[in-house]
């Protein structure tokens, strides 16, 4: 039962880290191609200057990046690397 829970977990916690990489690939290609229609965008909304809008997505991406490795990818390796020590123990 609870290795059916685990196994869920990681699935879950795969499937976020995949959708976060994704949600950061998009960002990060449309910072590259469209850096103009982005800041357009952000200046209608907020009062920024062009630095602080790259300041901004700069430091947004690190944060992205280093928080779906940390909260999901992590776990996910951890919850992984459990269950296949479980499997070898069984099958000894």
């Amino acid at each position: 039962r609870n290795d059916v829970l685990l196994q869920t977990v990681a699935t879950i916690l795969l499937r976020s880290f995949l959708f976060g990489l994704a949600f950061l690939l998009l960002w990060f290609l449309l910072y590259v191609i469209a850096p103009g229609w982005m800041f357009e965008m952000s200046v209608r909304w907020f009062n920024i200057g062009k630095r602080d809008f790259d300041l901004i997505n700069y430091f947004g991406i690190g944060f992205v990046k280093i928080s779906i490795l940390l909260f999901l990818f992590f776990p996910y390796l951890a919850i992984r690397t459990m269950s296949r020590k479980k499997e070898r123990k069984r099958s000894t």
